[in-house]
C-alpha cells in the first residue's frame, strides 16, 4: 500500500539519472527549475547514479548539493570533499571479472575519475546508447575521460588500480543470471541484473541505499527524510529505503510495482511534475 507523504519530514531528495532525471544526457530546464526550488526549501537535492562522477554534464552535476555515484560506492559533496568510499582492491577487481569472463561478459570498470573499457565493451556500448549522437557527444565533452585496454584484468592488475563499480553487458539473460549467482556466491559482490542483459556490479553491500543512509548519517536525518526518484532495477532499494518513493513513467515494471507514486515519463518531465505536485 502507497505510503503517505509528508513534506515536513523531507530532508534529503535523491534523484537517479538516466532515465529519470536525463533523458540520453540532457536534463530539461523545468527540471532544473524544479530541483532548484526542492534546494531553496532546504532540502538536500542529491544525485543518486551509476555513472562514474566524471560521466556527469557539469551542467546536471551543478543542481545537486551531494553525489552518491558509481551505486553508492562514492559519496562526496559539491566542493569535492569525500563523505564516504568504497572501492574494490586490484585483487577483489580481478576476480570479479574472471567470474564474468567465464560468463560470456564483457566489462568496463569505473575509477571514480575515469572509467577504463575493452574496445569490444564500447561496440555493444554504442550498439545500445545514443553514445554516438551529436547531443550526448555535446553534453558530455567537458567530463568525457576514458582509456581504451586490449587486457582488462591485465590492466587493473598491473594498475594495482582500485575500481569503484564494474559494468557488464552479456548476449542473454541467462549469461547475465549465471554471473551474477556466481559473484553472489563468492560473498564479496552486489550484482544487480538489468532488463537489457547488461549488469552492475559493486562490493557486497554496496548500493545507492547504502551511500544514502551514509548521507544521512553525515546530516544527522534518518531513511524516512528521504524521497527518492528512480526508473529501474538498480534503484530498487533505494526505492524501498527511503521514507517515500517516486517512480517514473517510464520506469521497468519491477520498479512500477514497489513505489509509492507514478509520475510521467522522463520525456514528459516527470520529476518536475512529481515535484510540484508532492511539495507545492
Amino acid at each position: 500500500m502507497p505510503r503517505e507523504f509528508n513534506r515536513q519530514n523531507i530532508r534529503i531528495a535523491a534523484f537517479d539519472l538516466d532515465g529519470t532525471v536525463l533523458q540520453g544526457s540532457l536534463i530539461s530546464d523545468e527540471v532544473v527549475k524544479a530541483l532548484g526550488k526542492l534546494s531553496d526549501r532546504g532540502v538536500a537535492v542529491t544525485v543518486s547514479t551509476a555513472r562514474d562522477i566524471s560521466q556527469i554534464p557539469r551542467d546536471v552535476l551543478s543542481c545537486f548539493r551531494y553525489r552518491v555515484t558509481a551505486n553508492g560506492a562514492s559519496v562526496t559533496d559539491s566542493d569535492g570533499n569525500i563523505l564516504e568510499d568504497h572501492p574494490m582492491d586490484s585483487r577483489t577487481a580481478i576476480r570479479a571479472l574472471s567470474i564474468i569472463r567465464r560468463c560470456h561478459g564483457t566489462s568496463c570498470v569505473y575509477l571514480n575519475g575515469f572509467v577504463v573499457a575493452t574496445p569490444l565493451f564500447l561496440i555493444r556500448l554504442l550498439r545500445r546508447t545514443n553514445y554516438l549522437s551529436k547531443a550526448h557527444r555535446k553534453a558530455t565533452r567537458e567530463v568525457r575521460r576514458n582509456r581504451i585496454v586490449l587486457r582488462m584484468r591485465g590492466h587493473v592488475g598491473k594498475g594495482g588500480l582500485r575500481v569503484y563499480r564494474i559494468q557488464t553487458f552479456f548476449n542473454n539473460q541467462a549469461d547475465a543470471l549465471n554471473a551474477a549467482q556466481q559473484l553472489k556466491e563468492t560473498g564479496l559482490f552486489n550484482p544487480i541484473v538489468l532488463e537489457d542483459s547488461s549488469m552492475e556490479t559493486t562490493l557486497s553491500g554496496i548500493t545507492k541505499a547504502h551511500g544514502l543512509l551514509e548521507l544521512c548519517s553525515v546530516l544527522g536525518c534518518n531513511a524516512d527524510s528521504i524521497i527518492a526518484f528512480g526508473d529501474s532495477a538498480n534503484d530498487l532499494e533505494m526505492l524501498r529505503t527511503a521514507g517515500y518513493s517516486v517512480g517514473m513513467g517510464n520506469a521497468e515494471q519491477c520498479v512500477k510495482m514497489e513505489v509509492d507514486y507514478i509520475t510521467d515519463p522522463v520525456s514528459e518531465d516527470g520529476v518536475a511534475t512529481a515535484i510540484d505536485k508532492l511539495f507545492g
